[in-house]
């Protein structure tokens, strides 16, 4: 990795500029960091003032290859197999968004911006991908963990040398625990002398995952759940939820971006019985992966009480630096 990065600081590996101004999110380290949330954040901003945005990924997990178009900002045309999860559950959020992916992300954003005429492009998960110039680089990384501890892989999660820090325009430290001072997570300037952003998240409402009526977080308090999920950070799901008033009875958790198998559907049901809680309660994109599996959909998600838990970002420290940078990235493109 610090080979690839030296060739392309030294211009021998290219780097594509497209015509719209392109923001990506990424991190240090693989595994959940809480990337996708500020994704939606920033598209939802970038939505609200008026603009043809495109999102593209390389899609992990999906069951497909090549260039494939999700959404084309009208409708949403994959499931998580031919999409990959996160991808999927972007689109089914914000439906005027324009959502491709692609191993090969400058292809991928090509068509967003030559054949879905979007006018700026949020990358997700491509702090490494330097194939594509980006008018403002975002590192994500988690507020709860030391990242100098982190030893690279395959012995750890790190994918790069601290060294990479530099490339950020902006740090954001992703689950901000209530009271912690986020001066005490600024990193000395030998690494990056760039802003520094601080979030937590809040409870984006319930709904059930068969479509149905959406609940407050309030009209949940009290339910006995059983919480399951494959994501990076179940425990602080788990947590969060009963942050929120819910009586978690039983949860189970899976490797991130698990597909879920029938028998898995069996031994979640069963647990769920064993627990004595009246409703199951999962993520966004476990559901959008879920969904892809007819049998899943129609034995699990229809017939038993699921329920899907949302999750937003509330920018705690740096709202407003965040949005002046954002709005300095849409001045200019390439």
């Amino acid at each position: 990795m610090s080979a690839r990065n030296l060739a392309f600081d030294l211009g021998f590996l290219r780097v594509t500029r497209l015509p719209v101004p392109v923001i990506a999110v990424g991190n240090l380290t693989a595994g959940g960091t809480g990337k996708t949330p500020l994704v939606e954040w920033i598209v939802r901003r970038l939505l609200e003032r008026g603009r043809m945005v495109g999102v593209v990924s390389r899609g992990y997990g999906r069951r497909s290859s090549g260039v494939v178009i999700v959404s084309d900002g009208a409708r949403v045309l994959a499931d998580a197999g031919q999409g990959g999860d996160e991808p999927v559950q972007i689109a089914r959020k914000f439906p005027a968004a324009r959502v491709v992916v692609g191993e090969r992300r400058v292809e991928a954003a090509e068509v967003a911006v030559k054949s879905l005429k979007a006018d700026v492009l949020v990358l997700d998960d491509a702090f490494q991908h330097r194939y594509l110039h980006r008018d403002l680089n975002i590192l994500v990384l988690d507020a709860e963990k030391d990242l100098w501890k982190e030893p690279a892989l395959p012995a750890g999660l790190r994918r790069e040398s601290l060294r990479g820090l530099g490339r950020a325009d902006v740090l954001a430290f992703s689950g901000l625990p209530p009271g912690k001072n986020l001066l005490n997570l600024q990193l000395p300037p030998r690494w990056t002398s760039g802003p520094v952003i601080g979030y937590r998240y809040v409870p984006g409402g319930f709904r059930r995952a068969e479509e149905g009526e959406p609940r407050t977080p309030a009209a949940m308090t009290g339910k006995r759940v059983f919480v399951f999920s494959a994501i990076g950070r179940h425990d602080r799901f788990v947590g969060s939820l009963s942050a929120q008033g819910l009586s978690v009875c039983g949860e189970i958790g899976f490797r991130d971006h698990h597909w879920f198998a029938p028998g898995d559907g069996e031994l979640i049901l069963r647990r769920f019985r064993e627990s004595h809680a009246e409703i199951l309660v999962t993520t966004e994109k476990d559901a959008v992966r879920m969904a892809a599996d007819r049998d899943l959909r129609e034995n699990f998600l229809r017939p038993f009480p699921v329920w899907v838990a949302g999750l937003e970002v509330d920018l705690a420290d740096g709202e407003a630096t965040l949005l002046a940078l954002i709005d300095r990235a849409l001045r200019t493109p390439g």
